[in-house]
């Protein structure tokens, strides 16, 4: 049964990896947005679709475009990446920038459309780079850069997400706090001139038909740019859900401490080693631990050990408030195991059998688009 088990977890974890490169890469015939959708970011003869799309196609959109650095592109990239290796000569003074905060990102490749003119004459592009402030395993603010080939600025999409383990993803949590973290970050810049929002009129993906401008100062680069019931409980009975909390705490933990060692690994070798542990592990201790014990007890425990561990992981994360939708899921992951208990502490195999389905159904239902 176990190996049974150990076999659809890797099959689970291959399908989502799979599935992560299928939706970074075009599975439709690229074709150009209309005119009226492509919006000029600085006023002049280049233009880009606002917005990001998991192919070359506008079926494929995602999130909008939500910021515009207006200065030449190449510029602009070193103010986010080597901004702590150079002084800034502004007109009549010399001034020294902060240490950036932004690192090289991981992320999966979204396209946006650059065009030379409003007929629609230019391609769709990946990304020129990703950054991130932040962790890959925790939660990040992470922007996609999409340079003009003609004009003089650089389009962005920022957002902020969190790397959910049992959705095997980032889960986005938010458009707006990510452009608003951009804009805190450079405002106070000697080399930016001024930020403000400015109205485009395209709505969707997030976006209230704007996007903040962050104007570069005319400067001269030096060198770079920029107790659940009144039974007294045991030992046994405790170490139901203090094994869930440390399997599910502890995948967390793991998966920053290695981004932490080895930052340059692909995270997704990272995630085939952790899943697993994470889609077998609590029903497999469950299993075990609640042998011999009260049936309901054992339920509540292994119930609650999971609602907790979900509850501190997502908090350690930072993710404030809670999606309605992630919630549900990870209840439903709480019952399951809390029927694996129950179905265990009565020796029940058919029971046990029926909370094993659906702990597997409910690890599968992200995977397969449904949470």
């Amino acid at each position: 049964m176990r190996s049974r088990r150990a076999l659809l977890a890797a099959v689970l974890v291959a399908a989502a990896l799979a599935g992560t490169t299928a939706a970074g890469s075009p599975t439709a015939e690229a074709s150009a947005p209309p005119a009226d959708q492509l919006v000029s970011p600085d006023g002049t003869e280049s233009y880009v679709w606002p917005y990001t799309s998991r192919r070359r196609a506008t079926a494929g959109r995602t999130l909008a475009l939500n910021v515009v650095v207006h200065g030449d592109p190449d510029r602009v990239r070193r103010a986010f990446v080597d901004r702590s290796d150079a002084n800034w000569t502004t007109v009549g003074a010399n001034a020294t920038v902060d240490v950036s905060p932004w690192r090289p990102a991981h992320g999966s490749v979204r396209y946006s459309y650059v065009s030379p003119d409003a007929a629609g004459n230019g391609g769709w592009v990946a990304p020129a780079y990703q950054l991130a402030v932040g962790t890959y395993f925790g939660e990040r603010t992470h922007v996609r850069a999409y340079p003009s080939a003609s004009g003089n600025w650089t389009a962005l999409q920022a957002h902020t997400e969190y790397w959910d383990w049992f959705r095997l993803r980032h889960t986005v949590t938010g458009v707006e706090p990510g452009a608003a973290f951009v804009e805190r970050d450079l405002a106070d810049e000697p080399f930016v001139e001024r930020v403000e929002h400015r109205t485009h009129g395209r709505l969707g993906g997030g976006s209230d038909g704007a996007w903040i401008a962050v104007e570069f100062a005319a400067a001269t680069l030096l060198g770079a740019a920029v107790p659940l019931t009144r039974r007294r409980l045991s030992r046994r009975d405790v170490a139901i859900p203090v094994a869930v909390v440390g399997v599910v705490l502890g995948v967390r933990a793991w998966g920053l401490a290695a981004e932490a060692v080895a930052p340059g690994v692909n995270p997704k070798l990272y995630v085939a080693v952790g899943y697993p542990v994470l889609a077998v592990g609590p029903a497999a201790l469950v299993g075990v631990l609640a042998r011999e014990r009260p049936p309901v007890l054992a339920a509540l425990l292994a119930f609650a050990g999971l609602a907790v561990a979900a509850g501190v992981d997502l908090a350690l994360v930072g993710v404030d408030p809670i999606p309605p939708q992630i919630v549900r899921h990870r209840l439903a992951l709480a019952a399951a195991l809390g029927v694996v208990a129950f179905g265990t502490a009565r020796a029940d195999r058919r029971l046990v059998g029926v909370g094993v389905v659906a702990w597997l159904a409910a690890l599968a239902a992200p995977l397969l688009g449904v949470v």
